[in-house]
């Protein structure tokens, strides 16, 4: 579905609800590398602490030649970890195509020999990889992302990676893991804002993209904890009563009415392995950071 189509249908809910992966354009991308800086967001640290550990194993872990390929791969700053002599190809796969081509030539510069090429790609949908040969594809979905689906999508997401990149080929995923409520809590509502502008920012997508004129002032962002589901949720809350026009479908927004934006599903290591294993994934290894906040999953296909 278009951004559009998928705007109408979910702010027609009676729970409202916008996906999550519309929050990435440009701004929206310069916005969550702030995030993954605040000292409250432990999830970038704690995979790179993992990363760090794991970098010189990667080698010995496949064959032959390796096609990296990132999915959501933004700066592209964890991979420059892990890429060794035996990485050929590199492809980095975003929603934002300008974000991603000025991280891939960032790259570049310091991998000269490393071939690189950057697509625009919906990872939420099946897509095609380019085929490399004589190379094993080692798929990377790193940054939790994996919590980021709604209504337990990541199965079907899962399914249609595992199709993508074929038999006998890997993909690291990181999972964060259920742990102290005020910890991520506060993961979420860092005191700089820049959850928050993350958020607000797609009020200004939609303003651009459906020549709306909302007023980002009638709009607040509120994320908390939800124990029962096991996850973070986001909301952008409308402070006053407003309508608006998408197409030709009118939208109304009561007062303190609630949009979902956001959610981050939180696992354990059981239900992790048992996800990959409903979705035809064989896991090979996990890692966890020294606190176990956090965990990497290495899946084969």
């Amino acid at each position: 579905m278009t951004l559009q189509k998928d705007l109408i249908s979910g702010l027609s809910k009676k729970n409202k609800i916008i996906p999550s992966k519309y929050h990435y354009d440009l701004q929206g991308s310069k916005y969550f590398e702030k995030i993954t800086q605040q000292k409250e967001y432990y999830p970038t640290r704690k995979e790179k602490e993992i990363l760090k550990k794991i970098s010189k194993k990667i080698p010995a872990l496949f064959k032959g030649s390796l096609a990296f390929v990132e999915l959501g791969s933004g700066a592209a700053d964890k991979i420059k970890i892990l890429i060794n002599k035996k990485v050929k190809y590199y492809v980095p796969l975003d929603i934002s195509l300008n974000f991603v081509k000025k991280s891939a030539f960032k790259l570049k510069k310091k991998y000269p020999k490393l071939i690189i090429k950057p697509l625009k790609v919906d990872y939420s949908k099946r897509f095609k990889i380019p085929n490399f040969k004589k190379t094993t594809k080692v798929c990377f979905f790193l940054g939790s992302s994996i919590g980021n689906f709604h209504y337990r999508e990541e199965k079907k997401f899962l399914i249609n990676i595992r199709k993508s990149i074929g038999k006998d080929n890997f993909i690291f995923i990181g999972a964060d893991l259920i742990k102290n409520k005020k910890i991520l809590h506060n993961a979420y509502n860092d005191k700089k804002g820049y959850t928050a502008k993350f958020s607000l920012n797609l009020i200004n997508i939609i303003n651009r993209t459906q020549k709306t004129k909302l007023n980002i002032k009638n709009f607040y962002y509120h994320g908390f904890y939800n124990s029962q589901k096991k996850c973070i949720q986001g909301f952008l809350v409308s402070k006053i009563f407003q309508t608006f026009k998408i197409k030709n479908k009118t939208i109304v927004l009561k007062k303190s009415e609630k949009i979902l934006v956001e959610i981050s599903n939180k696992f354990t290591i059981k239900s992790f392995k048992a996800l990959a294993s409903q979705t035809g994934w064989k896991t090979q290894q996990y890692w966890q950071d020294k606190k176990k906040y956090y965990s990497l999953f290495l899946l084969k296909s």
